[in-house]
């Protein structure tokens, strides 16, 4: 399962420009200052947002910058400083957020929904988001029930199936796939054959997949969700085969080419 941002949408992942910055420890003002390359990410958690600093003083606090990042958000940093004991991470060049605002474990959001593990076999459960084996595997082509789920500092989502048992998200889908297959698909326009079905169907081996049959298909990075409507000469002949409705356009464009096919129903 490949992530698009932090996977609850009320977190908002933003990577900001990293200056990669040598170890070092420097006096200002007789505060020690120990600043040390270190990479991650860090998870606001003041409700009223965390306070961005621009350089230590001799406090051993840093002068505050009037700016804020917003609570739920979740930001890379590269480095990390500390000051009579207090920490702070530096999330772009000059611009700091202190560690009582912010955690660097990713808050879980509350979940109470069906999930499918879509593949076969069987899928280790953890302890814990990237935590350790539990000895319990979840069976492959399967429903689950979620309870909770968290982002890794990855990028990577994980689920909570029961009793404190993760699974990773890339095994997981809101789809019950029931097969996932690699077949040939070309592509037709209905209109140009005088037919008014419409560009959400798919024409295959009815003997294969009958009509009705929900066909999520990948080509190229780009996805046609169909319902099997159809079948021709080409797919009647031939069950690897599926012809994809679209425009003519379109599917001249489309060509043939090899297509990732998840049966969904």
């Amino acid at each position: 399962m490949k992530i698009k941002n932090f996977v609850a949408s009320i977190f908002t992942v933003t990577t900001l420009a990293l200056i990669g910055v040598s170890a070092q420890a420097q006096t200002v003002n007789a505060a020690t200052v120990s600043t040390v390359n270190s990479t991650g990410v860090v998870y606001v958690t003041n409700a009223s947002g965390a306070n961005i600093y621009g350089h230590p003083n001799d406090q051993g606090v840093f002068g505050s910058t009037a700016m804020t990042l917003a609570n739920k958000t979740a930001w890379k940093f590269d480095k990390t400083a500390t000051i009579n004991g207090a920490v702070y991470y530096e999330v772009a060049t000059n611009e700091w957020v202190s560690s009582s605002d912010i955690s660097t474990n990713a808050p879980g959001v509350a979940l109470n929904k069906d999930m499918y593990i879509n593949i076969k076999g069987g899928v280790n459960l953890y302890d814990a988001p990237n935590g350790n084996f539990t000895g319990n595997v979840a069976t492959g082509n399967t429903m689950v029930h979620v309870y909770e789920s968290k982002t890794d500092a990855a990028g990577n989502t994980w689920y909570d199936v029961g009793r404190s048992q993760w699974i990773n998200g890339k095994y997981m889908s809101n789809d019950n796939v029931k097969q996932t297959l690699t077949m040939s698909a070309t592509a037709y326009d209905p209109v140009v054959l005088g037919s008014n079905m419409g560009y959400s169907g798919v024409a295959a081996n009815l003997s294969k997949f009958p009509k009705g049959t929900h066909l999520r298909i990948t080509a190229n990075g780009k996805t046609y969700d169909r319902v099997v409507n159809d079948t021709g000469l080409f797919a009647y002949s031939n069950p690897n085969q599926l012809d994809i409705a679209m425009p003519n356009s379109q599917a001249l464009q489309f060509g043939r080419r090899n297509v990732t096919v998840q049966v969904l129903g």
